[in-house]
């Protein structure tokens, strides 16, 4: 019986869904680009409600060209998987352009971020999608 218990207490402080008033999985939205990225769009993977952190999206990024010394080419194209709060997203995204029923590749990046979060060990971004984009490219070569 308390093993029940607990596990329907840790769905009331984190049950995930997949769309809030605004945002909805398989969404594609245009966002605020970096100079040289303005095809780049955003694709909402993931719609979660925490009691805590409220509205955390996920979302997948493509049409990039992130400077990584990691890359094949040098560059990277996509960044799978960032969360974010609903208000960050709010101040990035221009335009819905469309939805889609398959979504791009996401699944290993959550997964990762995911574990890291139940432990306490993660969190999501506050800032724009563009400022974080930034950050990842600072920090790849640092």
């Amino acid at each position: 019986m308390g093993l029940i218990i607990g596990l329907f207490m840790f769905s009331k402080l984190f049950s995930g869904t997949e769309q809030d008033d605004k945002f909805v999985v398989g969404q594609v939205w245009e966002y605020h680009t970096r100079k040289g990225e303005e095809k780049s769009t955003l694709t909402i993977v993931g719609v979660e409600k925490h009691k805590k952190l409220w509205t955390i999206i996920n979302i997948y990024v493509g049409g990039l060209k992130i400077k990584n010394p990691n890359a094949d080419n040098g560059l990277s194209d996509e960044i799978q998987h960032l969360p974010f709060s609903k208000e960050a997203i709010d101040k990035s995204v221009t335009k819905l352009i469309g939805t889609t029923k398959k979504l791009p590749d996401y699944k290993d990046g959550y997964d990762e971020w995911r574990t890291a979060f139940d432990k306490g060990k993660a969190g999501v971004f506050s800032i724009t999608v563009m400022e974080s984009i930034d950050v990842m490219e600072k920090t790849l070569n640092q």
